[in-house]
């Protein structure tokens, strides 16, 4: 079997991707490549980091047209792999986009899905501002032939297949870009990745989102937490992000709720550390609007944390197909709420769920469908 292409990014987490393909494929010989000025965060031997410049593009592109590869796979849909995707000739190379979400939901169709109002005010998200930016877009396509938006959606509406276990995600690239895409079940985290953590009594502590990405929406669920006098002690890990809300967030966080409160976790610490954490936190608010967070998700169900997300965000619909018990921050989130844990029977009842589907034979069936699976 012809080996598959796989299109990341030069980032830490695509290490862990690669070690994954490896360990539940071990016979495919696939070609892992990122298009950019290589950062040397992937450093796994099997990563090769590509020039992104027209004789990079032309000659991998050559590559797949001459049929040296069954499938490209797509871990990160940016412009470098629409520059690459735009140049695919062959019918019959299966184009697969790994929705993991950043790339989805931050497309133009989505520009005012993501923020409530303090992120949405600090990146001038508004009509008349998305008006001003789309016209930009636009003279400087018509001007200087610069690639914009269009370009990317002409690469993805070649995609042939979406991997994700969030249908809703799907249904969106169905929707907006390509009504032919099939759906390829695929999770990148698994129980694997945190069940050697010890299980340990829940406290009385509240994680608010999972990283310093804007997407989290932190000030208006903090906000929504001090307007019901919540005194839990809260727990925020933004050791990540965005630079820009980053540099404002931690001010604006102890404006409404105070240090002694609110605890910020601002540095990268270990897997093991970090799912440590969690397993001891009774209780979650998700602010985001879109699908995210879906590791630290999964994690939370499994350790008995009881889970708020809201009501737009496509994991919350996906979560409670699976059955699992998950609650409604607009329709169920109040202080007596955050002050009943989950009971014993509903946290074994959503870790059996969270084990069924992402077990070590379920990942397995993932990565492998994934990467050595027929295509039509």
């Amino acid at each position: 079997m012809k080996p598959n292409l796989h299109v990341m990014l030069d980032v830490n987490q695509s290490n862990w991707y690669i070690e994954k393909c490896i360990k539940y494929a071990p016979e495919s010989s696939d070609d892992f490549i990122a298009f950019g000025n290589p950062v040397k965060q992937a450093s796994h031997p099997r990563f090769t980091p590509v020039l992104a410049n027209e004789t990079s593009y032309r000659l991998w592109a050559e590559r797949i047209n001459r049929g040296e590869y069954r499938q490209v796979i797509i871990n990160y849909f940016d412009m470098h792999a629409a520059e690459l995707v735009n140049r695919i000739e062959r019918k019959d190379v299966a184009i697969v986009w790994v929705i993991w979400g950043a790339d989805l939901y931050t497309l133009p169709l989505f520009w005012n899905k993501l923020y409530d109002g303090y992120a949405a005010k600090l990146y001038n998200v508004s009509w008349l501002n998305h008006a001003k930016s789309m016209y930009q877009h636009w003279k400087n396509r018509v001007r200087r032939g610069t690639r914009d938006h269009r370009f990317l959606y002409s690469a993805m509406r070649k995609v042939t297949h979406g991997a994700t276990l969030v249908t809703p995600d799907v249904d969106l690239v169905r929707s907006h870009l390509n009504k032919r895409v099939k759906q390829i079940p695929l999770s990148f985290s698994g129980v694997e990745d945190f069940s050697s953590v010890e299980l340990v009594p829940k406290n009385d502590r509240i994680q608010i989102g999972n990283s310093g990405d804007p997407a989290n929406n932190h000030i208006e669920m903090l906000r929504l937490l001090k307007s019901m006098d919540v005194q839990n002690e809260i727990f925020m890990p933004i050791a990540y992000g965005s630079r820009k809300y980053l540099e404002v967030l931690p001010a604006a966080a102890h404006e409404i709720i105070g240090q002694d409160q609110l605890k910020l976790q601002t540095q990268v610490v270990a897997k093991e550390e970090y799912f440590s954490q969690l397993a001891s936190t009774g209780f979650a608010v998700m602010g985001h609007l879109r699908q995210q967070a879906f590791a630290n998700l999964i994690a939370l169900f499994y350790f008995g944390t009881k889970v708020f997300m809201r009501e737009k965000n496509p994991l919350l619909k996906t979560f409670r197909e699976w059955g699992l018990h998950v609650y409604s921050v607009e329709g169920e989130l109040s202080r007596t709420a955050l002050s009943k844990r989950l009971t014993n029977e509903e946290q074994l009842h959503n870790r059996a769920i969270i084990v069924k589907r992402l077990n070590e034979e379920a990942m397995k069936g993932y990565y492998r469908d994934l990467i050595l699976g027929e295509r039509d």
